[in-house]
């Protein structure tokens, strides 16, 4: 009996002291280095080698997630092919097409492919060989802007000349490969001929874009390879997406009695804001719109002021020709319903916001002036009522932006000069909002001061190479940390620019060829076809100091001596 207790207690003992000892975690440090490719046949570069090849080994430096590599391998120009796996880590493909003769192919490995422990590659790996005794030197290259880190386009390039017809929802393209870091690429290998260049989402991976789910990025030109010039360098692009759904009207609602909503699928163009009409839908009696525009919160939306609506009574709306932003008109008349109601805006008219606010101090000089309120007013009589001067008393010339019904800017023609007082003088006397009511209050004036030239800088600097251009080049300059800060400059039939005014800071400078002269980058069309507008980020940060100019700075224009248009 006490040998057993013994014996039991022993045991206990050994457990909860082998229990308590110390031992390093099992498993070792994590793996985190990045699998890579040892080596493949055939070798990259290899030569003459035979139209009957179907198999293709690449072997990595570890065992690799098998499931990864069926969104990141192709063949330019493009070979039916299927994937096997040896240990893990060798990559088999076997070819189901016989190759051309005479023809560079290159098999892409993306570097999203990863290894067991979720590690992608750090860069793309490409494999060039030739059925003939060259292989082919042509390459361009680029950057897709604008994409997030996690995001990946393919890029597709499309050999084209007069007899073949660019479409790339139909046609599969000549040379494929994927961005890598920041969205960059590089198209290597290419034969001589003209090039069409484009970006895809292309989700589904079959080599297609399909526009309603896909976003695309077109560049700005052709590319023509020969053996004299057989790189280009600088083919950027920028994302976009396919519209060509033309606007619809979903829902009208009476938000007052002389107020009206209206919902649509997508921001319409303003343009074709002016063929809406409202009618009692019994009588046909026309309902008067007094005024309409983009309501404030809800780019999707329009806010109509109307006459005064009759109680009980059913309204039809009635819109023609209308347009969305991408310039999709719908040739159709739309048509919707609603009830009238009897509710009235009983709120006490007010100016809600007067910017710049009084007494303050070390405003910008290219700051304009706001006025809110809180129900929908007239901006003519605004603008009849409404004075900036200096503080001499001198009216500053400007020009106003009515950016919906509650919302109106004043923007002076230059900016306004450093150290000097202004007032914003506006009679409220004599202003009414469009439900007829008047404010409280008889004048809103406000005196503020614009920043000393002391705590401001410049940047100068000239326009390479320099060419004649037919369209204004826009330039902006935007700050990288801090407070954010953004001016864009106009530039016609000059070489050089002057960026005057900035805070002190870290800048980066980007610019486009306004080839419409709409004041905004277009990213080019598919339907009809149109190349995006030319544009250039520079890449390097140019620092601003007080009372002090950063000359010298050159903004290289992209290759533009072929635009197509």
């Amino acid at each position: 009996m006490y040998f057993s207790k013994f014996i039991l207690l022993f045991i206990i003992s050994f457990l909860i002291f082998s229990c308590a000892v110390q031992r390093p975690p099992s498993g070792g440090p994590v793996d985190r280095i990045p699998p890579e490719i040892i080596t493949s046949e055939p070798l990259p570069g290899a030569l003459n080698i035979p139209v009957t090849l179907n198999k293709i080994k690449i072997v990595f430096s570890e065992r690799m997630k098998q499931s990864t590599v069926r969104n990141n391998l192709f063949i330019s120009p493009p070979v039916k092919f299927r994937t096997d796996w040896e240990k893990g880590r060798i990559l088999i493909v076997s070819l189901e097409d016989s190759l051309k003769p005479q023809q560079t192919y290159v098999l892409s490995v993306g570097s999203g492919l990863q290894d067991m422990h979720n590690n992608k590659m750090t860069y793309s790996f490409t494999l060039a060989f030739s059925t003939g005794d060259t292989i082919d030197q042509g390459q361009i290259s680029g950057r897709i802007y604008g994409l997030k880190r996690s995001e990946t386009f393919y890029i597709f390039a499309y050999l084209t000349n007069d007899s073949i017809r660019f479409n790339p929802f139909k046609n599969k393209p000549d040379y494929v490969t994927l961005t890598g870091d920041k969205g960059e690429y590089t198209l290597g290998y290419l034969k001589n001929g003209k090039y069409r260049v484009m970006g895809v989402e292309d989700r589904n991976h079959n080599l297609l874009l399909d526009a309603i789910m896909e976003r695309f990025a077109l560049s700005f030109r052709d590319v023509a390879l020969h053996d004299s010039l057989n790189r280009f360098r600088g083919l950027d692009m920028q994302p976009a997406k396919l519209d060509t759904i033309p606007p619809m009207l979903t829902a009208a609602r009476a938000r007052y009695q002389d107020l009206l909503v209206l919902r649509f699928n997508e921001p319409l163009a303003l343009d074709s804001l002016t063929e809406i009409s409202i009618a009692d839908s019994l009588t046909n009696q026309p309902l008067r719109i007094k005024a309409l525009a983009k309501a404030p919160k809800h780019d999707t939306w329009l806010e109509l002021v109307t006459a005064p609506m009759d109680s009980g009574r059913i309204y039809r709306v009635k819109c023609q020709n209308l347009a969305d932003s991408s310039g999709n008109r719908n040739p159709d008349t739309l048509i919707t319903y609603f009830m009238s109601t009897t509710k009235k805006d009983t709120s006490t008219f007010k100016l809600l916001r007067h910017l710049p606010k009084d007494s303050a101090k070390n405003v910008r000089p290219e700051t304009s002036v706001v006025f809110e309120f809180n129900q929908p007013v007239d901006g003519q009589q605004i603008k009849s009522n409404y004075r900036l001067q200096s503080e001499t008393g001198k009216p500053v010339p400007g020009q106003w932006r009515i950016k919906n019904l509650y919302h109106i800017e004043y923007h002076p023609n230059k900016p306004l000069k450093p150290d000097q007082t202004y007032q914003s003088i506006l009679k409220l006397d004599k202003q009414k909002s469009y439900f007829g009511k008047t404010t409280k209050d008889s004048i809103s004036s406000h005196v503020f001061t614009i920043i000393s030239q002391k705590e401001l800088g410049e940047i100068s600097g000239t326009i390479q190479p320099a060419i004649s251009l037919n369209h204004p080049l826009i330039l902006n300059i935007r700050s990288v940390r801090g407070k954010r800060f953004y001016k864009s400059l106009t530039i016609r039939n000059k070489h050089s620019f002057k960026f005057d005014y900035l805070p002190e800071g870290s800048y980066k400078i980007d610019g486009f060829i306004d080839l419409n002269e709409n004041g905004k980058l277009d990213h080019g069309s598919l339907l009809p076809f149109r190349f995006c507008e030319p544009f250039k980020f520079m890449q390097d940060t140019v620092k601003v100091r007080k009372r002090w100019e950063t000359s010298g700075i050159i903004f290289t224009l992209p290759p533009i001596t072929e635009i197509s248009k």
